[in-house]
C-alpha cells in the first residue's frame, strides 16, 4: 500500500534533487516499473519515462520525475515529514521553491492581465502597435498574444 511515509522512504534511498538553474527536479529511477506507477498514480503530480539502456546486459528502468515547481514544492512538503537523509536539504530547498513559486505566479498575473488589456484594445480598433505603445510592451508579442501563438 502507497503512502506519502513509503514514498519518501523511498525517495530518501533512491531518489534525487536537482536543480537546472531556474527550478528544481525530483527524480526516483527504478527497474520495477509498477512501484514508479503506483508512486505517480498516488502523488498525482509528475510523470514516468523509460530510460535507454545504455549497456545490453542491463534490465530496462523508468523514471519517475517532477518538474513543474509547483508539484516539486507540492511532493517535497508531503515527503518532509518523513525524510531522514535528506531531511535538511529538503527543508533549505522548499524555501527557496517558495519564492521560485511566488514569482511564477507573479510573472503569470502580470501576462494574464497584458493578455486581458491587449485583447479589449484590439477589440476597440486598436493596431498592435498602438496596443504595444499603451500597454508598454513590443507590438509583435501584442500580436502573438492577442491571436494566442507561441514562439
Amino acid at each position: 500500500m502507497v503512502s506519502w511515509s513509503y514514498i519518501a522512504g523511498f525517495f530518501d534511498g533512491e531518489g534525487s534533487i536537482t536543480h537546472n538553474g531556474r527550478g528544481y527536479r525530483v527524480t526516483i529511477p527504478q527497474t520495477n516499473l509498477g512501484v514508479l506507477l503506483e508512486i505517480n498514480k498516488f502523488t498525482g503530480v509528475g510523470h514516468v519515462i523509460k530510460i535507454a539502456k545504455r549497456r545490453a546486459h542491463w534490465k530496462a528502468a523508468w523514471i519517475f520525475y517532477v518538474a513543474s515547481q509547483c508539484d516539486v514544492r507540492l511532493f517535497l512538503r508531503r515527503v518532509l515529514p518523513n525524510l531522514i537523509l535528506k531531511r535538511v536539504r529538503v527543508a533549505r530547498i522548499l524555501k527557496k521553491l517558495d519564492r521560485i513559486v511566488s514569482d511564477q505566479q507573479r510573472r503569470h498575473t502580470i501576462a494574464q492581465t497584458r493578455k486581458l488589456r491587449a485583447k479589449q484594445l484590439r477589440q476597440s480598433g486598436l493596431s498592435y502597435r498602438a496596443i504595444g505603445q499603451a500597454i508598454g510592451i513590443d507590438w509583435g508579442y501584442a500580436r502573438r498574444i492577442i491571436l494566442g501563438r507561441r514562439r
